[in-house]
């Protein structure tokens, strides 16, 4: 058996999986992580009370396995992406001397180190970041975050590294990433596979002030866990530990969009689309407004990325006096097909693909006297759906999502067939959504693979639904699509917009 811990960004999972990918819900602990945030950008999450939460779910897990006689081979991790956090740098560090966390963990959503984009700009104009990369410029990356953070401290007396790293220092005594981490961060080279010394120039850092990068498949066994743990766990004294991996990466493999004859949709707090190719087939640059990040050493993973979906449903929830989700489904599901008149700009946490622009706020264009709340609703399902259509797009015209690849969604939208339906319209393609943890589930996948228990030929996609998208709707949903790009650019192009993005 597998134990896969989830590390999400607003709940940590830990539950045991078969070789084959199978989730054993006896097994199944959570527990729920939140971010403090503020108006100023701030979003930030307590170290300490994320590692208890770590621990907290491996031992619940652990503890359920344990009456069900499981036996864990392997130990996997799939968390957040983008996480940042300083730690006091120690000497020789070993069990159980580990560094003490000297910042809080800077998440994803944290946009204060935004101002210094244009000062990034100006100084590798002609080096073609993005490019470089795989990242645009945008203050998720840790490229920005770093260039803020030295304004207020001095970087080369810490070390820096993600969150789940720094669990694995926690743990073992010793740092690493992977690549497919370190992919995610802005300061990694693609072509070299290896941290951008110029940019670490730039920043005046060294190799030594982060994580090196391992080798795939790279793993420790239980028996070199800190004394507190191996105590604390006696059933993962024979299991292998794996480095942790993206959780868009663990996502793709969940779904098991292995290669470009399969895309992977994910819907959770927020939103992707991702393909995976073969390091061959990387693109030089990465289409306009997405991104290229690295799944292994083997694999580039291309796509994009919604800053507002399961959060921007959240707060249509608490804002509108909807009926009972039955009801809302049943009522949905006759009036979908009307046009609501609504152009939503959804941007209530920001901009990521395709503008990135993270100081974005959010917009409804069309409201009249007559609007009901069900309508506003329906707009706020559709602009999810229509935002990834719009980078499906993007991949369309890259040559990187042929017509015959298949579309595996999985997330909350499992939930809402009526919502399936949108987006299988708005991507005027047939998709399956399937119902599973999918990135619990690919990380599973992953330690199964490196560890020979499982073939990539012998990997099966877990039950799902098929929709088809008929010529009449998608038509419409071409239209409601072109509608709200006309609004987007144009608001883009318009001295409103940039106080609105201020």
């Amino acid at each position: 058996m597998i134990l896969a811990v989830d590390l999400g960004s607003s709940s940590f999972r830990a539950a045991v999986f078969t070789p084959d990918g199978r989730l054993q819900p006896e097994t199944l602990a959570r527990r729920p992580v939140a971010a403090t945030t503020a108006p100023d950008g701030t979003m930030t999450y307590d170290a300490a009370a994320l590692f208890a939460g770590f621990t907290g779910v491996i031992s619940r897990s652990l503890h359920m396995a344990d009456r069900q006689g499981y036996v864990i081979r392997g130990v996997g991790i799939s968390t957040m992406m983008h996480s940042l956090m300083g730690v006091r740098r120690v000497a020789n560090a070993g069990p159980p001397d580990v560094g003490t966390p000297t910042t809080p963990v800077f998440a994803w959503g944290d946009t204060r180190s935004e101002a210094e984009r244009e000062n990034l700009v100006e100084h590798f104009t002609r080096h073609q970041l993005y490019a470089r990369t795989g990242c645009p410029l945008h203050s998720s990356y840790w490229l920005l975050k770093l260039a803020w953070l030295r304004r207020h401290l001095t970087l080369q007396e810490w070390q820096w590294m993600s969150f789940a790293d720094y669990a694995w220092w926690r743990l073992f005594g010793q740092t690493c990433t992977t690549v497919s981490l370190a992919s995610a961060t802005g300061l990694y080279a693609r072509r070299e596979a290896d941290w951008d010394e110029e940019i670490l120039g730039y920043l005046g850092l060294e190799r030594c002030h982060l994580p090196p990068v391992a080798s795939d498949g790279w793993s420790l066994p239980g028996t070199v866990l800190i004394p507190s743990f191996k105590r604390r766990w006696p059933q993962l004294h024979s299991a292998r530990f794996f480095p942790a991996l993206g959780d868009g990466a663990c996502s793709n493999l969940g779904s098991l969009c292995f290669s470009d004859n399969r895309a992977a949709i994910n819907i959770g707090t927020t939103a992707a689309l991702r393909v995976t190719l073969p390091r061959e087939r990387e693109p030089e640059e990465p289409p306009p407004g997405l991104w290229v990040y690295h799944l292994d050493h083997g694999h580039a993973l291309v796509g994009g990325a919604l800053s507002n979906a399961g959060n921007l449903l959240a707060w249509g929830r608490r804002t509108l006096r909807l009926p009972a989700a039955p009801i809302l489904e049943a009522t949905l599901r006759q009036t979908m097909a009307e046009d609501t008149g609504l152009t939503v700009l959804p941007f209530l946490a920001g901009e990521r693909s395709l503008g990135w622009h993270p100081q974005a706020t959010g917009m409804i264009a069309g409201l009249r006297l007559s609007t009901t709340p069900v309508a506003i609703w329906q707009a706020l399902l559709e602009v999810i759906a229509l935002r990834l259509a719009w980078m499906a797009r993007e991949l369309e015209t890259a040559g990187l999502l042929p017509d015959s690849t298949e579309i595996i969604v999985s997330g909350g939208v499992s939930s809402s067939p009526v919502f399936a339906t949108m987006l299988c319209q708005a991507l005027g393609r047939p998709i399956c959504v399937i119902q599973t943890e999918a990135s619990a589930r690919g990380v599973a996948l992953w330690v199964s693979l490196r560890l020979g228990l499982l073939t990539s030929d012998h990997c099966p996609l877990p039950a799902g639904t098929w929709f088809q998208p008929d010529a009449a709707t998608q038509a419409r949903y071409r239209e409601r699509l072109e509608r709200h790009r006309a609004t987007y650019l144009t608001m883009a192009e318009s001295s409103f917009l940039q106080r609105w993005l201020r």
